[in-house]
């Protein structure tokens, strides 16, 4: 039995975490597998998890506590025991499914003698923006094995930070649960389109994704204001008690664009909405390997993104739909044209998209992959360290 311990930095309905979840329902079907998953802060998905596996909880809220001083104590108290439990345990393995774990990874390496594998979900953007240098050199110091998305993102991580070649492998995603027999709803995608009160010809050009400077939300408004007047856009994700929320809509009043441009909330059906639009435009600037490209091509949906943003062009090539130049707006808004008149051409790319998430990211392959990689790094001596460099 090969004990593994899974950390996640939050149980938040995101694309790491998702992706960890889908590997984890099926690592739980392998008998010769054993592994618990570490919690360091909470959201929605926190039932998913504990349905998977017994799970440790470092972010514990004590309300009883009245005073700063004892809530601190009782923290403090509550992180010793997890700690000890953890040691106890005596894993074999411990997998971090984000790089912004090196505060967690520097308290645990003195307490195990296991190998630690990384499974990095971030560009250098995302690094910058919601890491702390020191967290990330931490991560990089207790870090002997790195999984990464792409081979764009691969690659990145080499060149920008000095990871060894052996050292990092790509572990290709899963497709969500029930991929196989996903078929759209049309009275789903009648329900969204009167719910948006679209005019009946209205063409669809849609985004999933938060209110991210980093997702391209401001470069999904330019697409807007460049478009003709008869197509509608809809961004899916977000909430709207967000600053950037009432940013865009302001934006939006002053272009006039508020009757074409619509902000739907987080919603627990992104499918419904992708199945709606007639194309998937990515306007991120930076995404390792974005889940919702091979949603939208599972939908059989071409997809438009930019050049140098990760490793969605991998995937789109010449094929799927199209490339911009990085933050072109002006040829990605032409590539967007050129698809919505011509159905023709937009059901080749879509059935094009389908077949290769498919052939790429079958389940068989992706667990395949998942294992041979938890195999190489449980016969790893413990505590070797390949050569790499820190984060300025």
């Amino acid at each position: 039995m090969k004990k593994i311990l899974f950390i996640s930095h939050d149980a938040n309905r995101a694309g790491a975490q998702i992706l960890l979840l889908r590997f984890l329902k099926k690592l739980k079907q392998l008998p010769e597998y054993q592994f618990k998953v570490l919690l360091k802060h909470g959201g929605t998905l926190i039932r998913d998890f504990e349905r998977v596996a017994p799970v440790y909880h470092w972010y514990h809220r004590d309300t009883q506590q009245r005073s700063k001083v004892s809530r601190l104590l009782n923290r403090k108290t509550f992180h010793d025991q997890v700690l000890q439990d953890i040691q106890n345990e005596k894993f074999d393995l411990i997998v971090s499914n984000t790089i912004t774990n090196g505060d967690l990874l520097n308290l645990l390496r003195p307490l195990v003698s296991c190998p630690i594998v990384t499974y990095a979900h971030e560009m250098p953007m995302g690094i910058s923006m919601y890491t702390d240098p020191s967290s990330f050199n931490q991560t990089l110091r207790h870090t002997s094995q790195y999984w990464a998305c792409s081979q764009a993102q691969r690659l990145v991580y080499i060149e920008r930070f000095g990871i060894s070649p052996e050292s990092i492998a790509v572990l290709p995603s899963l497709l969500p649960d029930g991929a196989w027999d996903l078929q759209p709803s049309i009275e789903a995608t009648q329900q969204i389109r009167q719910l948006l009160d679209l005019p009946e010809q209205a063409l669809l050009v849609g985004a999933v994704g938060t209110f991210d400077w980093r997702k391209g939300i401001d470069v999904f408004v330019q697409l807007a204001r460049q478009s003709t007047s008869d197509t509608h856009f809809v961004w899916v994700g977000g909430h709207e008690h967000q600053v950037e929320y009432h940013m865009i809509t302001e934006d939006l009043r002053r272009l006039g664009l508020s009757d074409r441009v619509h902000l739907i909330p987080h919603s627990d059906r992104p499918f419904d909405f992708i199945a709606t639009f007639d194309v998937f435009v990515l306007t991120s600037r930076e995404e390792p390997y974005p889940l919702v490209v091979l949603e939208a091509a599972l939908l059989a949906k071409p997809i438009v993104c930019f050049a140098q943003s990760g490793g969605a062009p991998d995937f789109v090539e010449s094929d799927a739909g199209f490339v911009a130049d990085y933050l072109d707006t002006q040829m990605m808004s032409q590539q967007i044209t050129q698809l919505l008149s011509d159905p023709a051409l937009r059901e080749a790319m879509g059935n094009k998209a389908r077949e290769k998430v498919f052939a790429r990211h079958h389940d068989d392959h992706a667990m395949r992959v998942f294992v041979d990689l938890l195999e190489k790094s449980l016969a790893e001596t413990p505590g070797s360290k390949p050569t790499r460099a820190t984060y300025p």
